[in-house]
């Protein structure tokens, strides 16, 4: 059982996506991102490298940049600069995630699907994925897929799903949903590792079939730690009647409040006892950007780690 991240990092102070997007290839972008996976690395064992640019953004504005076809990337282009970077220094373990085909292709038409170009887009997808794999410390690539399960006009046929997600990687691949209704069409997929998010609705969990998952030959990847911080800010104001809003001494409190070690380890422990090996991952809900501060943001891994750590040594 690895510690991972989903992958989206809060941004540095007085950086925006802005100064990223114009600063993308300049060394300066290059040692923030280096600096964000080191942090991140103290507390995971397979760090995602640091998402700070918007998930659709930095997939679609290359893939319509550099079309061979339509939405279909060049092969050469399909690179993610990001994971460039950490690839400069020496670390044993990186995730990748990359935003699926059917989340790319939803935020750009919509729910009615044209099989042609979503395809396309699965191609596109991995092609990044296949061109990330090169690099022998990708242990795990994570396909991005919040709106399936979500989006009730999204409502892909299941050989749609199984060419979609037709992959053969050395790493391990994951995807991440928010919510568990398309899991077990999933499960009939080359998908190895299902993530579901059960910090924040622990009733997620309960929508799993250990035997299902188990027949097919899959593992999981739950969520035990929230990464909802408004809505961790929000049940800390109104227990403690404060406005902790802004104000960093306080969020800091609230995140060792409402999600503090003993917390965290419980869920953990209930996904344990439910689903024993077929834990392969364990991390934070969703991504951490909305997170006012970097600081805030390992906090929280802080505590999921040393709550992991409690669990391990019981």
């Amino acid at each position: 059982m690895k510690v991972d991240d989903i992958g989206s990092f809060p941004i540095p102070r007085g950086i925006s996506r802005e100064w990223i997007t114009r600063n993308l290839e300049s060394k300066e972008y290059e040692e923030m991102v280096q600096r964000a996976f080191l942090m991140k690395a103290k507390h995971l064992d397979c760090p995602n490298y640091p998402q700070f640019r918007d998930m659709i953004e930095m997939f679609m504005e290359p893939i319509k940049t550099y079309q061979e076809d339509a939405y279909l990337i060049e092969r050469s282009r399909a690179v993610i600069p990001e994971l460039e970077y950490v690839q400069k220094m020496d670390v044993d373990s990186v995730r990748v995630c990359i935003t699926g085909p059917f989340e790319l292709y939803y935020r750009e038409f919509g729910g009615v699907i044209y099989d042609d170009i979503l395809l396309n887009l699965a191609e596109s997808v991995r092609r990044f994925a296949e061109n990330a794999c090169r690099f022998e410390n990708v242990k795990c690539v994570s396909i991005d897929e919040p709106s399936l399960g979500i989006a009730p006009d999204l409502q892909p046929e299941d050989e749609l799903l199984k060419r979609a997600f037709e992959y053969n990687f050395k790493a391990d691949v994951q995807i991440h949903l928010h919510e568990p209704l398309f899991y077990e069409k999933i499960l009939e997929t080359d998908i190895d590792i299902i993530g579901i998010e059960c910090a924040k609705k622990p009733e997620n969990m309960d929508f799993i079939d250990v035997e299902v998952v188990e027949s097919a030959d899959k593992r999981l990847r739950i969520g035990v730690a929230r990464s909802d911080i408004d809505g961790i800010i929000a049940e800390f104001n109104a227990a403690n009647n404060v406005n902790a809003w802004g104000n960093e001494e306080l969020i800091s409190l609230a995140i060792d409040e409402i999600e503090p070690i003993e917390k965290i380890a419980e869920r953990l422990k209930k996904a344990k006892e439910k689903f024993g090996d077929l834990i392969a991952y364990v991390g934070p809900d969703c991504g951490l950007f909305s997170f006012p501060t970097q600081e805030l943001a390992l906090q929280l891994l802080r505590n999921l780690r040393k709550a992991v750590e409690s669990v391990m040594e019981e």
